[in-house]
């Protein structure tokens, strides 16, 4: 599993990911919460939108 998330020093973190075949999403105040949440409930790879690669993963059909 892969967690695609984007990180607004203002609007907080914002998680986008897929777990058995549904889409999920999920809000976090801060990337410390955000990246104990990763390693507790899933230990699995983290990918950061960027503007760089938006549309690669919305081609992707990944966010």
């Amino acid at each position: 599993m892969v967690i695609y998330y984007e990180n607004n020093k203002q609007a907080g973190v914002q998680v986008t990911y897929d777990l058995d075949g549904e889409r999920l999403y999920d809000y976090f105040d801060n990337m410390y919460q955000f990246r104990a949440w990763v390693a507790h409930e899933y230990d699995c790879e983290t990918v950061e939108v960027t503007d760089s690669n938006y549309r690669d993963l919305v081609a992707q059909g990944v966010i």
